[in-house]
């Protein structure tokens, strides 16, 4: 009886670090209006969670800086909530604190993560942009910038992750009108076990003390 139950749970710990998992992003901005969706599955799309992610923006107000975060429901797209929260200095501090915490051990972790990208395989990826700044000459020179942003940024997201299709990029300009549109979709897959086994190297990096960094002082002359 009892090899039948380890026999189960050896099945069961194959069965987990063999699932495939699917990760759509989409991210679309007309105006000042963002939509982000971010779409979770395993199985061929059997087993899968969606989730509408609020999008955030920090606004100056007479009181101080404030917090807004656009909230969509999945179940309901036509309903809205928008949530403000008063962002004091103290909060700014603590924020940067530990962000500057997390940088000083990024360099502990990137071999980690880097080990990690390097088993994600990227299906599709695409980046669509409407763009006019109400001035032919001025959309012409804004053109130019915004692919040579895209070009670096696909280049860069192609060397951490292995892409299965050519990237669909474009630029269309509005030569007499102020517009921008821009749509982006991301779809990923890998296996859930390398994202396990990911996560319990960053904990055990994580528990260990950070190398010190040895700094050269100058010479006396």
């Amino acid at each position: 009886m009892g090899w039948w139950i380890l026999f189960a749970i050896f099945l069961i710990m194959v069965f987990i670090v063999m699932t495939p998992v699917r990760i759509s992003v989409y991210y679309g901005r007309v105006g000042d209006n963002d939509h982000l969706v971010m779409e979770v599955s395993a199985w061929f799309r059997i087993i899968r969670r969606k989730f509408e992610l609020p999008v955030m923006t920090l606004q100056k107000t007479d009181k101080g800086p404030e917090l807004r975060a656009k909230v969509e429901t999945v179940d309901q797209q036509t309903k809205r909530d928008e949530r403000v929260k008063g962002v004091d200095q103290k909060q700014l501090q603590k924020w940067k604190k530990n962000y500057q915490k997390l940088l000083k051990r990024f360099h502990d972790f990137q071999p980690i993560i880097q080990k990690f990208l390097k088993q994600v395989r990227c299906q599709r990826l695409e980046w669509h942009t409407v763009l006019g700044a109400g001035d032919a000459a001025e959309t012409g020179a804004i053109l130019g910038v915004i692919w040579g942003v895209k070009s670096i940024i696909v280049s860069l997201f192609s060397h951490a992750i292995s892409l299965r299709s050519m990237p669909r990029l474009s630029v269309q300009p509005v030569w007499n009108q102020m517009v921008i549109r821009t749509q982006a979709r991301i779809i990923l897959h890998f296996r859930l076990g390398h994202a396990l086994l990911t996560g319990i190297r960053l904990l055990v990096r994580l528990r260990q003390k950070p190398k010190p960094q040895w700094k050269t002082t100058p010479s006396g002359a």
